[in-house]
């Protein structure tokens, strides 16, 4: 278990409890429960075993494992009984080991609101924003996701997945209830959906931020995809949770348009698209700067991040803020006002007169945002260091290709976790969405160490670079290991000697 992982568990254990004492009865005597673990590699004696649905081979073999350890009771999913030499208490689905869980955790009845974040792109730079503005109206907030568990700026523990398990959630759920935490963000990702790993959170607020081409390899294409998105969105509409959307994007747009929830859903766009009695409209008229409207009301918000991206993500908090906290558009204003940019998006390297960015970008909408968020403010040369990663979607490849020769100057295609793959096939497949001849300087420098320094030498004073797909990830995923790699160190470095040079 790592330091997050203790640190969490100290914050969040339950007392010890029997199963009927949580209102459950089997065969035989009745079991204390004093710990949960789903990890059969990590039980300790004594420990309850929560074994999630896998093939029934995975099952018995994990059940093996767990009872040999010293295992003395087992929590099972499915339809029927397990023949086991210890107790086992048998749930029929997900959904019914959520509520165990809420049980277990005395979290049935909680005053910590829960708020889900899901899209393809922006649901960390939304989480991030919203949790900065709610800490300011209610003294604390925390935050799930990509980034980890957040808890403020200094303290941010790695949580392992974008959405973690089923038990990691209801362990933060516990916690930020014991700390009396108001709100507690959650980036739910379409694994997260699609494994279940949030049965058992009631939702408060509900966003949908963007639609695009992400992990379509994991969930059998872009239909089955936002099918997932949707599902989330849908089912805690239905139960009572405020909806936020993004308008301008026609896919959310259409599968909402139908949904009959129980409360009414919010929408934000562009404000010369649209004015709708529960609509916020936005506009940036300069980098940094925000203006809001609603209903004949005009407010703008100061010093946000630089990126079209971040005043579309902000204007998501806004109406999170608006719609459902009921704060009033100017203090919702005053409460955005200098938030920050997150870890690896859009970050911006301060190092001499140099216009340096680090941004998280791994897919081709992502990517065509940070591009053009750029683009005003660049004076001289647009330039990209960019790949794509290995075991991935591949279709997304030859797409990012073509944005990056669409919207950038100059560019170099790069190493990003290749993972298993050969990152010579990567590149090749980056390489055949771009048009021949050339439209753009090209570089191929698998090398990303290497293709960063090329790009800040080749960089005039006028020029900016953004470095993307990797953002705040502190390692490259090559043939099965985490080799230590950092974007951030690696630019800073180069941009110091070059500083030096030029001084």
């Amino acid at each position: 278990m790592n330091k997050a992982m203790q640190y969490l568990k100290s914050m969040s254990q339950a007392s010890v409890q029997s199963f009927s004492s949580l209102g459950y009865h089997f065969s035989g005597a009745d079991q204390r429960i004093e710990n949960i673990c789903d990890d059969s590699r990590a039980i300790q004696r004594g420990d309850t075993f929560l074994c999630l649905p896998r093939t029934a081979e995975q099952n018995q073999l994990y059940i093996q494992h767990a009872i040999a350890a010293g295992a003395s009771s087992i929590i099972y999913i499915g339809e029927k009984a397990i023949d086991s030499p210890i107790p086992c208490l048998v749930l029929a689905n997900m959904d019914e080991v959520g509520i165990f869980l809420r049980r277990y955790f005395q979290t049935l009845q909680t005053s910590t609101q829960c708020i889900g974040i899901t899209g393809t792109d922006g649901k960390t730079s939304v989480a991030w924003i919203l949790r900065e503005a709610l800490a300011k109206r209610y003294g604390k907030a925390w935050s799930s996701g990509t980034l980890g568990w957040v808890e403020d700026h200094s303290h941010i523990y790695d949580l392992g997945n974008t959405t973690p398990s089923l038990l990691t959630l209801h362990h933060l759920l516990s916690a930020a209830d014991k700390q009396k935490i108001p709100n507690l963000i959650m980036e739910v990702s379409s694994h997260g959906i699609e494994q279940q790993r949030i049965a058992g959170i009631s939702f408060n607020v509900a966003v949908w931020t963007t639609l695009g081409h992400d992990h379509l390899q994991d969930h059998g294409g872009f239909d089955a995809y936002a099918a997932l998105k949707e599902r989330f969105i849908c089912h805690a509409g239905k139960q009572g949770a405020t909806v936020v959307y993004n308008h301008d994007q026609s896919k959310i747009h259409q599968r909402l348009l139908h949904a009959n929830f129980k409360t009414r859903s919010y929408g934000h766009g562009l404000y010369q698209q649209q004015q709708k009695k529960h609509m916020l409209a936005w506009e940036q008229e300069l980098p940094g700067l925000l203006r809001l409207a609603k209903k004949g009301k005009e407010m703008v918000v100061d010093d946000i991040p630089v990126g079209r991206f971040h005043a579309e993500n902000s204007t998501a908090a806004a109406q999170v803020l608006h719609s459902h906290f009921k704060i009033s558009l100017r203090e919702s204003a005053q409460l955005l006002s200098g938030a920050t940019a997150p870890p690896g998006r859009m970050q911006a390297i301060e190092v001499g007169c140099w216009q340096v960015f680090i941004d998280y970008a791994h897919t081709a909408e992502a990517l065509q945002a940070c591009l053009e968020s750029m683009r005003p403010i660049t004076r001289g040369r647009l330039l990209l260091v960019f790949g794509c990663g290995g075991e991935r979607d591949r279709g997304k490849r030859p797409e990012m290709g073509r944005v990056a020769s669409e919207f950038a100057d100059v560019i170099w295609i790069t190493l990003d976790n290749p993972r298993g793959e050969n990152p010579e096939v990567i590149a090749s497949e980056i390489e055949g969405g771009i048009a021949h001849p050339y439209p753009l300087e090209v570089h191929l420098q698998l090398d990303r160490e290497q293709a960063i320094a090329a790009a800040i030498a080749s960089m005039d004073s006028h020029d900016t670079l953004i470095i993307a797909g990797k953002g705040h990830e502190a390692y490259m995923d090559v043939q099965g290991q985490r080799l230590p790699w950092s974007d951030m160190a690696c630019a800073y470095r180069f941009l110091q000697q070059k500083n030096r040079a030029v001084a």
